[in-house]
């Protein structure tokens, strides 16, 4: 299981427990006291009452990060409650339903100016509104209490287990949302930690710039290569370096990789991305010499089975160029390629085009060398009929495979092997 995993689970562990414990020790009680006298069955009440949560809830959080927003200078991309709202694209903006990458909403934003716009606002007024929640909630729980007292009259209970149903749903959106570690989506409380780190604070402010004109086709607004690497700009120079690859600048690009690859204080899986990344390069230029003695004499096993868990775009290509150009198994080639659709899916927009066009690119190389291999078709490709007759490739000349089997021949240490497996590794 990996790390990101393990904290989904327990995430929604706590909820499960808070929503189980609140049923049992609060709105049950409430129910059997209140159920002959609120005037609606009170199942229904219950259900309309956790639907109002929900509504209210969503509503608050996203309005948390509206106000945040404007207070920190950021500009709106998109704020989408439930599903609706609006998203700023290519086409400009959109109203109506959209999907979204969170719990119960998305409200994406970046920076009007990248030193001074702070997430700060961003991160906490959705809390404080929770908080003001609590204090409305409390607040009906009590006139509701006094009016039973009052009366002798229990018809105004049913603002007691609104209340409370309002309460439990607001608190299991928020043990979701400010939990310190990334989810299923960004979170408050992983940005929150993330931004703690000064140098964070403006390479975050990048990251959005880099987003935003990525979701607009536009080129990274001038890009920066950082020096004091974390986990966050690891990945900012990372981009770099794929914009790099885009425009066919593989010499800039290898001397950002080969800085990357030497980084100390963040995560393993980062550092061994970098020397996928450097692989596949290597392996994938005209002369592939150098990218196979790094792979026979070189590499380390941390990368070695990073790329047989075939978990990275990077990692799936070395897989891949591996299999063509070592231990030229058809079967392995097929096993990378079938991988395709898992490993891209929700790739960074930022990298996605440029990930694409190179593993199309060693596909064709693949292709080449091995002509008779039957390999699937990529995700993204256009069905037979669609696509014009195209001249069958041209098979590499004897003498040039001879020359790229006469590298490849085993050397006394064994290569990674790269079967299948179903185990991974945290970032």
């Amino acid at each position: 299981m990996k790390k990101n995993d393990f904290a989904v689970f327990v995430v929604y562990v706590a909820m499960f427990a808070l929503a189980i414990v609140a049923g049992l020790v609060w709105i049950r009680p409430m129910t059997s006291q209140f159920s002959n006298s609120v005037g609606i069955n009170p199942i229904v009440l219950i259900i309309l009452s956790i639907v109002a949560g929900i509504l209210l809830n969503a509503l608050l959080l996203e309005l948390g990060h509206l106000t945040g927003a404007k207070i920190g200078k950021l500009r709106l991309r998109s704020f989408i409650v439930l599903g609706f709202g609006f998203k700023k694209g290519k086409a400009g903006k959109k109203i109506g339903f959209h999907s979204f990458d969170g719990l119960t909403g998305e409200t994406k934003v970046a920076p009007k100016d990248r030193e001074k716009s702070s997430l700060m606002g961003y991160i906490a007024f959705p809390l404080i509104y929770f908080l003001i929640e609590v204090v409305i909630m409390v607040v009906l729980m009590s006139v509701s209490s006094y009016m039973v007292g009052q009366n002798s009259d229990s018809t105004a209970g049913w603002m007691q287990i609104f209340a409370v149903c309002c309460l439990v749903v607001g608190g299991m959106i928020y043990i979701y949302d400010y939990f310190p570690a990334h989810l299923d989506s960004t979170t408050d409380g992983y940005l929150m930690v993330l931004v703690s780190k000064p140098t964070n604070k403006k390479a975050y402010n990048d990251l959005l710039l880099a987003d935003e004109a990525a979701e607009l086709g536009q080129p990274v607004p001038n890009p920066i290569v950082y020096d004091d690497l974390t986990d966050l700009t690891f990945n900012l120079n990372l981009n770099v370096a794929y914009a790099d690859l885009a425009k066919g600048d593989v010499a800039s690009a290898s001397k950002i990789i080969d800085k990357l690859m030497t980084a100390e204080k963040v995560s393993p899986n980062l550092v061994n991305e970098a020397g996928a990344l450097k692989l596949s390069i290597l392996l994938s230029s005209a002369n592939p010499r150098e990218g196979i003695k790094m792979y026979k004499e070189d590499l380390n096993d941390n990368v070695k089975k990073y790329i047989s868990n075939v978990s990275s775009p990077a990692a799936l290509r070395c897989y891949l160029l591996i299999s063509a150009l070592v231990e030229e198994s058809e079967t392995e080639a097929y096993f990378a390629l079938d991988k395709v659709e898992k490993v891209y899916k929700g790739l960074d927009k930022t990298k996605e085009k440029v990930d694409r066009a190179l593993l199309e690119a060693n596909v064709a190389l693949t292709k080449k060398l091995h002509p008779t291999w039957n390999l699937p078709d990529l995700p993204w490709a256009k069905p037979a009929a669609e696509t014009k007759e195209e001249k069958p490739a041209e098979p590499v000349k004897e003498e040039a495979k001879a020359e790229v089997k006469e590298e490849v021949k085993p050397a006394e240490e064994k290569p990674v092997e790269t079967k299948p497996t179903d185990s991974s590794e945290a970032k």
